[in-house]
C-alpha cells in the first residue's frame, strides 16, 4: 500500500469512527474515502509535514527557473524583433490618443444637439437609445477593445506565450470584422449598430440562465416585448442582431461566418483557422508543442519561438490598422473633428509594422541557400519549423 493510500485509509477510520468496524453500504464508504481525502489534502501541512517542505522546495526552485526563462525569452524576442514590437506600441499609443480625444468631441458635439433626436432609438422604447449617439459609442468602445486586445497580444507574444497571443489574436480577428460589418452594412439612422448594442442583453440573459440568475430584460419593462414586435424572435439567436445586412435580410439564422461571407474577408479566413488551434483543446495543439529538443519534451511555459511570433503579430498589425478607418474616416467627421489625416501616421506605423513581421516570416519560408542546412532553428508553437 502507497502512502498516499495509507493516510487516506487513516483518515477514513477516523471519519468512520466506528471501534466494530460494521459493514456499510458501498455509497456511504465512498462519502467517508472522499471526507476523507478532502481533509487530507487540506491539512497536509500538519499530517505529512515533510510533503509540505518538499513542496515548498520545489516552489522556491520553480519560481525562479520559470522566471528566469521568461526574461531570457523576452530579450531573445525583443532582440530579434524588437523593431516591429516598437512600431506595433507605438501604432497602440497613438490609437488610444485618438480613442480619447474623439470621445472629448463627442462630449462637444452632444452640447449642441438635441438627444431627443440624434439618440432616438428604432424600437421607440424611452430607456433605449439609438441614432448616430450609439454609433459613435458603440465604434469608441470597439476601438478601445482593439486597443487592450492588440496590447495583449504584444505582451503574450513578447513574454513567450505565443499560444495566448494567438487566442488573443482571435478575439481581435472578431473584432475588427464586427467593425467592418457594422461599417460598411450600417448607415443612419443606424439600426443595425442599435441592434448590435442591444444584443449585449441577449448574451447576458444566456450567461445568467446558465447561472441561475435574474433574467436582465426584467430591469427594462417592455423591451423584450418591443425588440419582438420590430425585429422579431431570430433576434434572441445567435448572431440574431446582425440579420438585416446579411444577404437580403431575410434569413432565419446567422453565423459569425455569415457575417465574414457578406465582407467578403475569405482571403482572411485561413489566418482565423490558425488561431483557432490556440482556443481549443485539440490534439493537434499538443502535438505542435512537442519538442524533441526539450529535455522534458512538453514546455509548460514560456518558449522562444520567433516564427509564431512575428506570424501572429504581422496579423495583429493588419487586423488593428482594420479598426482605425471607420472610427477616422467616418466616426470623426460625423461629430464635425476633423481627425482624418491623423489615419497617415496611424495607418503607416501598423503597415510598418506588418511589413517588418511579414518579412522576418517570408526569410524563414523561403528555401535555404545551403541545402544541407535549414534556417536558423525558430519554433511554431514548440516545433521547428520547416521552410515552405
Amino acid at each position: 500500500m502507497t502512502r498516499f493510500l495509507d493516510l487516506l485509509s487513516e483518515q477514513a477510520r477516523i471519519i468512520n469512527n466506528d471501534p466494530e468496524d460494521k459493514l456499510r453500504p458501498l455509497e456511504e464508504w465512498r462519502e467517508i474515502f472522499n471526507q476523507a481525502q478532502d481533509h487530507l489534502m487540506a491539512n497536509i501541512e500538519q499530517l505529512a509535514p515533510d510533503v509540505a517542505v518538499s513542496a515548498r522546495h520545489a516552489l522556491k526552485r520553480g519560481k525562479k527557473r520559470r522566471l528566469r526563462e521568461t526574461r531570457h525569452n523576452e530579450r531573445a524576442h525583443l532582440k530579434k524583433l524588437g523593431v516591429g514590437f516598437r512600431q506595433l506600441n507605438d501604432a497602440i499609443t497613438l490609437a488610444d490618443a485618438l480613442n480619447r480625444d474623439i470621445f472629448d468631441a463627442f462630449g462637444a458635439w452632444l452640447q449642441d444637439k438635441d438627444t431627443n433626436e440624434v439618440a432616438a432609438s428604432q424600437l421607440g422604447h424611452p430607456e433605449v437609445a439609438g441614432g448616430p449617439a450609439v454609433r459613435v459609442l458603440t465604434s469608441l468602445g470597439l476601438h478601445a477593445r482593439s486597443c487592450t486586445l492588440a496590447s495583449e497580444v504584444i505582451l503574450l507574444a513578447q513574454r513567450g506565450f505565443t499560444e495566448g497571443a494567438h487566442s488573443r489574436a482571435r478575439s481581435l480577428y472578431e473584432l475588427a470584422t464586427i467593425v467592418a460589418f457594422l461599417s460598411i452594412k450600417d448607415s443612419h439612422p443606424f439600426e443595425l449598430t442599435e441592434r448590435y448594442s442591444l444584443s449585449g442583453m441577449v448574451e447576458a440573459r444566456r450567461d445568467h440562465q446558465s447561472m441561475g440568475a435574474e433574467d436582465p430584460f426584467e430591469d427594462v419593462p417592455g423591451l423584450e416585448d418591443a425588440i419582438r414586435t420590430t425585429w422579431g424572435d431570430s433576434y434572441f439567436k445567435p448572431y440574431g442582431w446582425a440579420i438585416p445586412g446579411v444577404g437580403d435580410g431575410t434569413a432565419k439564422q446567422v453565423t459569425f461566418r455569415d457575417i465574414e461571407k457578406a465582407l467578403g474577408t475569405d482571403h482572411l479566413r485561413h489566418a482565423y483557422l490558425t488561431m483557432n488551434h490556440a482556443v481549443h483543446a485539440g490534439a493537434g495543439a499538443i502535438m505542435q508543442r512537442y519538442d524533441t529538443r526539450h529535455p522534458y519534451r512538453n514546455p509548460s511555459g514560456s518558449t522562444v519561438d520567433h516564427y509564431g511570433v512575428a506570424w501572429v503579430l504581422a496579423a495583429t498589425a493588419h487586423l488593428f490598422q482594420g479598426v482605425q478607418i471607420p472610427l477616422l474616416l467616418e466616426i470623426a467627421p460625423l461629430l464635425g473633428a476633423e481627425m482624418e489625416l491623423m489615419l497617415g501616421p496611424l495607418g503607416n506605423l501598423c503597415e510598418a509594422s506588418k511589413s517588418y513581421f511579414e518579412s522576418y516570416v517570408a526569410s524563414l519560408n523561403a528555401p535555404p541557400a545551403d541545402p544541407q542546412q535549414s534556417p536558423e532553428g525558430e519554433q511554431l508553437g514548440g516545433q521547428t519549423k520547416q521552410p515552405g
